[in-house]
């Protein structure tokens, strides 16, 4: 994990421009370098800038680094990166790459992933007064990877086969706070998953095929410490081994402070189209999958929240009985929240007690300390935004929140509203007795239910802290078992 970040940072820091300003120099090639390395610690032989013509050659080699890696189940390769960078003037430098790329890494009797890239093209500005990249662009070709997971004595394979990826990013501000934004694509993903027999013979052997010739992903940060993240990974990388980490574990701390929040805010979304699956009992297609989250950082006013759909599904028939047809979602949407939480007070607690020296780090004691810290009003709040699934037979809208903590009853009201619950009713009479049991349920359900002017019934739901729940303004907590 450590080398990977190390990699992203290097990239990170490089950059693109214009035409050379001057003949390259021995001097600004050691000056290159020395800037370069100092983001990946002090070992020799990582960077290596040299001059070559008008521009310069730089190489970052990380089996130096590697080598540091002493646990002997592990391995790491990654063939030697190389940009040629042009000065354009004020300390920003135009930074292009063209080259194939080969990487394996894997924990013995674990797993291993070996793979390779084509070719990487990339274009981009590093400026130095930034510290990262103004802009940057890129774009990779015929990647291939082969992944193999270990546990119980059965081996998985996963191959991943993609024809291109294309990055876009930019960013501009301050070492002390940047803003960001980078949109990724990809074209002609595959990815087959090959299962074992189980040991006792009750399944066979199986390949999984999942395709998807399109996708992106877009995404956005705000307030970046770009210089203090760096700063940690830089310390990170020169400080590999868990003894040294302990023993400056007052340096770590004071590292992590100065880089909070880490960010003002983070969000991302992203969509696969045409997602399909083989299955033993036929094709799974999903039009669209759609992802999204946004976050703040580590800050007072804590907010998370997460978003998922897909439209237009479809199962094989062998797997949906016919009195169920009607009743699988095409499309789904779901919302979800959180706010009222303290990651700020919660992190400065955990630096100020954490002791990396001890068999426990985090004394037992600031359990609940932690847990006031992380939830200054002792609850959290939960919101269920706009979301609904939709089949043929019905369409279920909900949204609402609610307040919930360790000792906090749970309360907040709810909105939901369904259209075709006669119908969805109507198609559980040819299901199995076992089933049809539902539609008593479903009868109590829509008696309680108020009907709008299209058709749809809706339900408003409301709980108290002190336990009562009402639907459409009707106490249903006796017969829930609730308040007497």
């Amino acid at each position: 994990m450590k080398t990977a970040t190390a990699i992203l940072t290097f990239g990170f820091l490089l950059g693109v421009s214009a035409p050379a300003l001057a003949a390259a120099t021995p001097e600004e090639a050691q000056r290159l370098t020395t800037l370069f390395q100092s983001y990946l610690g002090n070992t020799p032989g990582v960077v290596s800038v040299s001059p070559q013509g008008d521009s310069y050659a730089a190489k970052l080699d990380l089996t130096p680094l590697f080598a540091k890696v002493k646990d002997p189940t592990v391995s790491l390769t990654l063939s030697p990166l190389e940009w040629t960078l042009t000065d354009q003037g004020g300390g920003k430098w135009k930074v292009d790459q063209s080259q194939p790329l080969d990487f394996a890494f894997g924990v013995k009797g674990q797993g291993e992933t070996r793979g390779k890239i084509g070719t990487v093209t990339s274009t981009g500005t590093f400026d130095e007064a930034l510290g990262g990249f103004s802009t940057s662009t890129a774009e990779f070709k015929a990647i291939v990877a082969d992944q193999t997971m270990t546990e119980g004595g059965s081996t998985t394979r996963i191959s991943y086969d993609i024809e291109t990826v294309s990055m876009q990013t930019a960013m501009q501000g301050t070492p002390e706070s940047a803003d960001a934004t980078s949109t990724y694509g990809f074209t002609g993903l595959k990815e087959t998953i090959s299962v074992p027999a189980a040991a006792d013979g009750s399944t066979p052997a199986m390949d999984v095929v999942i395709t998807s010739p399109t996708g992106k992903q877009d995404g956005v940060i705000k307030g970046l410490k770009l210089k203090a993240v760096s700063d940690i990974v830089t310390w990170l990388v020169a400080n590999q081994e868990p003894q040294a980490v302990v023993a400056q574990q007052a340096v770590l701390k004071d590292k992590l402070r100065a880089a909070l929040p880490l960010f003002t805010s983070l969000s991302g979304s992203s969509t696969l189209d045409d997602v399909t699956a083989t299955t033993p009992f036929g094709p799974v297609a999903v039009k669209q999958f759609g992802f999204g989250a946004e976050m703040n950082g580590v800050v007072a006013d804590g907010k998370l929240r997460e978003t998922f759909s897909f439209t237009g599904l479809q199962i094989p028939q062998a797997l949906v009985p016919p009195w169920a047809a009607g009743m699988i979602p095409d499309n789904f949407s779901l919302d979800v929240g959180v706010s009222d939480f303290d990651l700020a007070a919660a992190a400065a607690l955990i630096l100020d007690k954490i002791d990396l020296s001890k068999p426990d780090p985090l004394p037992k004691e600031l359990d609940a300390p932690l847990m006031q810290a992380l939830m200054p009003k002792g609850a959290v709040t939960i919101t269920l935004g706009p979301s609904q699934i939709l089949a043929r037979l019905y369409d279920l809208t909900a949204a609402g929140s609610m307040t919930a903590g360790p000792v906090a009853m749970p309360a907040g009201q709810a909105l939901v509203k369904i259209k075709g619950l006669d119908e969805t009713m109507a198609a559980l009479q040819s299901a199995p007795p076992d089933v049809q049991q539902m539609s008593a349920a479903l009868l109590l359900v829509k008696g309680l239910g108020k009907a709008e002017a299209d058709g749809s019934l809706s339900w408003k739901i409301e709980s108290t802290p002190a336990g009562a729940i009402t639907v459409n303004g009707a106490d249903v907590s006796k017969m829930m078992g609730g308040q007497q």
